[in-house]
Formats: structure tokens, C-alpha cells, sequence
């Protein structure tokens, strides 16, 4: 700024409250329709709250004010920082909301920066604070006058720009008017900002308590995220927005919904797009974040599948606590920058639709688990019903003419706090994905799922699979999973048996082989008949010997009861029952003597082996089914 206009600037005259009124009386005294313009120009800038309408007003006033043909208003735009063109006399419309300036950047920026008005009388291309703008055909001025826009509160509010083809001599009146008139321009801009937030606040409360009614009060999942986009879409002012979700392999993205803010609909939307590269990396975000088509080339040629005109894209993911369900997607057909205020609101949003997804899955997979639960139950009973057991499978694509086993699967030993419906529902998906056509019901601690036998000949590959499959989400000790697999099932009447055998070689895997054995009902033999025995209250003199010696055990802290067992199970080998108790063989036969002397047991009489194993089963199942 030249010293005389920064001179000019310091004699603005600031009239004491007396003087102005005097001043404004004898004014209008005089010159009384002249008054009366300033004085309406004056209830205009202050009582029109409508945005738009006040900046074609200022625009317009600042160029007869100057007599410019050409003036501009740029605001300032906190998220983008920059300056954003805002209102323009005809013939500079277009560029409204799409051309901006950087703080300091040509004439227009450095007033911004410097907070003065900027002056240049003729030849502007040797000015160092001009820039030449091609987009604004701005090679045809000669003259041009900035003068800065500033709120009550010192805060920069924008600048209005003005320029003459010819060059025009800006004097001290020009810089004076405009002064005093942007002061006033400041405060009104400011006034309505702060209303078109509010009211836009409001809007969007409206919308989102709407948007909310409708997840309540709807169950279709396709109506909530439609209702959702809708509302983002109206409140941001985009022009197309989508939900997409994450299925429930982590696999694809279905899209769910689309809006858009014009009737004609984009045709060839898939169903359904791959969750991996720019969408896998779009999972993986935290937090709403604007994406532009000049920068981020390789998203959008993603995007073009559902908004090929999109320029500028405003993405929330959608999350449950640290799950990733899917993303929220808002397009702009122009280089619109999505602020603070609008990130905050998609997230919301988001959040929302998040949810709805989270509650659809919910309620689809207990319904799915309640329709699996009362096939198995009526497969258990025998129960035909009114359709057909055959026909109630086909519908969850089971077919019961081909072989299949039932299985058992029960967390015997679990951590404080144990999550069974995430464990359950990620090991029901493998199962699926593992063995095709199957089925699996869970309830708290125990899973029970109808397998497809891939070879009816061959159990024991069976078991090797499933062993392999359940160690994945073990954590020995703290987690173990154990399971009990029947015999195979070649018919419907061979499921209600089956149910019983998969119970059965659970319990008697857990009995005789410890948590997170796996255990076939071919397996048990004929100790599958303990089971009964052991849910019985009689005891025979042997349980009631070696019921003696756990009670010691308790007591003393030793492991004679643990010692017999071994014993039996090495087939009265002691230099191996020695290795498997990790002690001496004298302090072996140290505890033998203690058993016959406690319990009266002589582990040296053979005859009585058999007894004492049966004995230690029973007890064994007895702790189990307890």
C-alpha cells in the first residue's frame, strides 16, 4: 500500500456519539433523499439474513459505490484457507464457489494478509502484488481496488475486489466510502453466516431425528440406508451419495443404497465391488476424510463405477466399536470443498447407518440360528412336522440324502469375559466356507453344527480337519475347544441317535483325554455306556475307594488318585508311569504303599485292574456332566 493511502487511512474521521447525530440531522435537513438512500442501504445490510442474497447486494452496491464494472466478493473458507470466490456482477457468475485465492496470493490475497486496502491506477502487470488470472479473462484491467472485509471481532471475514477496463484514478472518496462500507458489510456477512449455520444446524437436527424415526420404525435395511443417504445428501448439498457395506467375509463391498440429488439415475451401479485396493484402503480409515479427483486419480477411477461425474468425495466409514461394517460416500460434480462442519455431520450419519447394519445382521443371523436351532431340535426328536425334515433342510440348502455327522463344540476352558458370539460366529463361517453345506447353531459356550462328510468312509480325515480348524482360535491354556463327532448319518432316521453320540464323545473326550480333545463316538468303544452309569447315584466299592483317596488328595495336596490313573493308562508299566508323573521310581512305589495304606488298594493284584479303570472312569464323567 502507498504511504498516502495508508495516511488517508489514519484521518477516517471517528465522530463522537453527539457530533453524529448533529451531523446526521443537519444531513438530512439538506439532503433529505440522499439520507434516506444511505439510511435504507444501511436497514438492508443489516436485516437481510439470507447469504446469497445480502452478497449480490454488496457486489452490486460496491460497484456503483466505485463505479467498477467489475467487482467480485471473496470469503474467507477456514477448512480449505483459502479465499473462495462468493458473489460477482453478471458475467463473473460462474466462477462463484469455483475460483479461490491463497492468503497473499496477487492483489486480492495480499489484502487479505495485510488487512489494507489495495490499490493499482494503471498498468497492473508491473505491480509485484498483481497476479495474472486467466481463468478470470483479467488481462483486459487497468485499474483495480481491494479493500478487506472485517468482522466486530477483527476476525477476516473476505475481500471485495473491483477493477475498470480503462485505467481509473481511486481517490480518497473511493477508499473512504468503501471503508466505511465494508465495516458495515463485515458485521452483516458475519450476521448471516452465523444464521445459515444455525439454521443449517437445525436442518440437519430435523433430518437426523427423521432419519432416526425410520430406523426405528422401519426393518427393511435397503429403506433406513436410503433414508440416511438422503439426509446427507440434502444437508452437505451433494450430489450423490452411496452406502456401502462389508460382507460378512470381509471379501466384497455391497452397495446398499444410492441417492442422488437429480431425478436421472446413474445407470450400471454394480451390486457389489471387491474390498481391496483404493476401497480396501478406504476401510482402513479412521475418520472422515475429502478426497479430490485431481489428487487422488486412482479412488475415483473406483469411485466412476457409482458417481462418474463425482469431483470431489466426503468418505466416513462405518464402524462398531473397532469393526469395520462399511463406508458412507458423498459426491460433489465440482471441486466443492467438504469442511469441518460437514465432515462432523457424515459422521454422524455414518454412525447411524453403522449401526443399522450391526442391528440388520443381528436380527437376520438369530432368525437364521432359530430356524437352524428347531431343524436340529426336530432331527433330534424325529419330529417330521407339517413340512418334511427334508424339505425344512433343502430350504437352509442342506440335503439329508447325503451323508453328514453331527458335531459338538463346547469351550471347556475359557478366560474371565470370554466373547462366545464373536468366537461362535467367525468359526461358523469357516465351518461353511471349510465344509460346504453345512450348518451350525451356537448358544453361550457350546456350538452344535450338522457337517457335510466329504468322504462317508473316512471319519478320521474329518477329525483332522476339525482339530486343525478349532486350534486356530485357541489359546492354550486359558482357551481350549473341545468336540464330540457321531457316527454318520445316511438317513433321517439315523439323526436323533447322532445328536446323543456327538454329547457323548464330548463328554467322555473330556473325561478321558483332557480340554480340547476330539473325540469320534467310534472312538469310545464300549466305554460310551459309563456315561449312563456315571449319571447314576449308586456306587460300587471301588468308587468309593478311590473317592477316598481324592478327598486325601484334597486335603494333603497330594496325587494318588492321579497316580492310579497313570498307572492303569501305562498298563501297569511303572518305569513309564515314573516318566509321565515326572518322579522317581522309588518315590513311585513310596506312593503305592500310600494307596494301599489310605484307600486300600493293592495296585499289585492284577485281577482288580479292570474294576479300578472303570471306577476311574466313571468318576472321571461324573465331574464332567456335574
Amino acid at each position: 500500500m502507498r504511504q498516502g493511502d495508508h495516511q488517508l487511512r489514519e484521518q477516517v474521521p471517528h465522530a463522537l456519539p453527539a457530533e453524529a447525530a448533529r451531523a446526521l440531522r443537519e444531513i438530512l435537513r439538506r439532503r433529505r433523499a440522499d439520507t434516506q438512500a444511505i439510511f435504507g442501504m444501511m436497514a438492508t445490510l443489516a436485516s437481510t439474513l439470507d447469504l446469497t442474497r445480502l452478497l449480490r447486494y454488496v457486489v452490486a452496491l460496491c460497484a456503483e459505490l466505485a463505479g467498477c464494472p467489475g467487482a467480485l466478493v471473496y470469503l474467507w473458507d477456514e477448512d480449505r484457507e483459502r479465499l473462495v470466490v462468493r458473489a460477482g456482477v453478471p458475467g463473473y457468475e460462474r466462477w462463484v464457489g469455483r475460483f479461490s485465492l491463497g492468503l497473499g496470493e496477487g492483489l486480492t490475497g495480499w489484502t487479505a494478509l495485510t488487512r489494507q486496502p489495495g490499490i493499482i491506477r494503471d498498468d497492473p502487470t508491473s505491480d509485484p502484488r498483481f497476479k495474472f488470472v486467466p481463468e478470470l479473462n483479467d488481462d483486459r484491467f487497468q485499474s483495480y481496488l481491494t479493500i478487506p472485509i472485517v468482522g466486530p471481532d477483527q476476525r477476516l471475514v473476505g475481500v471485495i475486489t473491483m477493477h475498470t477496463e480503462a485505467p481509473h484514478e481511486f481517490d480518497d472518496d473511493d477508499l473512504v466510502i468503501m471503508e466505511t462500507v465494508s465495516s458495515m458489510i463485515g458485521a452483516a456477512v458475519e450476521n448471516a453466516q452465523l444464521y445459515e449455520r444455525q439454521e443449517r444446524q437445525v436442518r440437519v437436527l430435523h433430518s437426523l431425528a427423521e432419519a432416526s424415526q425410520t430406523v426405528v420404525q422401519t426393518s427393511s435395511l435397503q429403506h433406513i440406508l436410503f433414508r440416511l443417504a438422503s439426509t446427507a445428501g440434502e444437508a452437505l448439498g451433494a450430489d450423490r451419495c452411496a452406502v456401502l457395506t462389508l460382507d460378512q467375509g470381509g471379501t466384497h463391498l455391497v452397495v446398499e443404497s444410492t441417492w442422488s440429488a437429480r431425478t436421472e439415475v446413474v445407470g450400471g451401479v454394480p451390486t457389489a465391488l471387491p474390498a481391496d485396493g483404493p476401497w480396501g484402503r478406504l476401510l482402513g480409515a479412521t475418520t472422515p476424510m475429502v478426497l479430490s479427483r485431481r489428487e487422488h486419480r486412482q479412488a475415483f477411477t473406483a469411485f466412476d463405477a457409482i458417481a462418474p461425474r463425482g469431483r470431489t468425495a466426503l468418505v466416513a466409514p462405518m464402524r462398531v466399536a473397532d469393526r469395520v461394517v462399511g463406508t458412507f460416500l458423498c459426491f460433489s460434480d465440482v471441486a466443492w470443498p467438504f469442511g469441518r462442519e460437514d465432515r462432523e455431520l457424515l459422521a454422524t450419519v455414518a454412525s447411524q447407518a453403522a449401526l443399522a447394519v450391526q442391528n440388520a445382521r443381528l436380527i437376520e443371523a438369530l432368525t437364521q440360528r432359530n430356524v437352524v436351532r428347531d431343524l436340529f431340535e426336530a432331527l433330534a426328536l424325529g419330529e417330521e412336522g407339517e413340512v418334511g425334515l427334508d424339505a425344512r433342510a433343502h430350504r437352509l440348502g442342506v440335503d439329508l440324502a447325503r451323508p453328514h455327522v453331527v458335531a459338538v463344540f463346547e469351550v471347556t476352558a475359557h478366560p474371565p469375559g470370554l466373547d462366545g458370539e464373536r468366537i461362535w460366529s467367525a468359526f461358523t463361517q469357516d465351518l461353511a466356507g471349510e465344509l460346504p453345506g453345512s450348518l451350525a447353531t451356537h448358544r453361550d459356550h457350546t456350538l452344535t453344527a450338522l457337517l457335510r462328510s466329504p468322504d462317508a468312509g473316512s471319519i478320521d480325515r474329518l477329525t483332522g480337519r476339525l482339530a486343525e480348524l478349532k486350534s486356530a482360535y485357541e489359546r492354550p491354556p486359558e482357551l481350549l475347544i473341545s468336540a464330540g463327532i457321531s457316527r454318520v448319518c445316511r438317513d433321517v432316521e439315523d439323526y436323533p441317535v447322532a445328536f446323543e453320540q456327538a454329547r457323548r464323545a464330548l463328554l467322555m473326550g473330556r473325561a478321558v483325554q483332557g480340554p480340547g480333545a476330539v473325540m469320534t463316538f467310534d472312538e469310545l468303544g464300549a466305554q460310551w455306556h459309563l456315561l449312563t452309569i456315571a449319571q447314576q447315584q449308586v456306587r460300587d466299592v471301588y468308587q468309593e475307594r478311590l473317592g477316598v483317596l481324592l478327598e486325601h488328595d484334597h486335603q494333603k495336596g497330594t496325587q494318588l488318585f492321579r497316580t492310579i490313573e497313570v498307572y492303569l493308562e501305562s498298563m501297569g508299566n511303572a518305569k513309564l508311569t515314573a516318566q509321565k508323573l515326572f518322579v522317581h521310581r522309588n518315590t513311585l512305589r513310596q506312593r503305592f504303599e500310600k494307596i494301599r495304606r489310605v484307600a486300600g488298594i493293592d495296585l499289585s493284584d492284577h485281577a482288580h485292574w479292570f474294576d479300578l479303570m472303570m471306577a476311574l472312569r466313571v468318576i472321571r464323567l461324573r465331574e464332567v456332566v456335574r
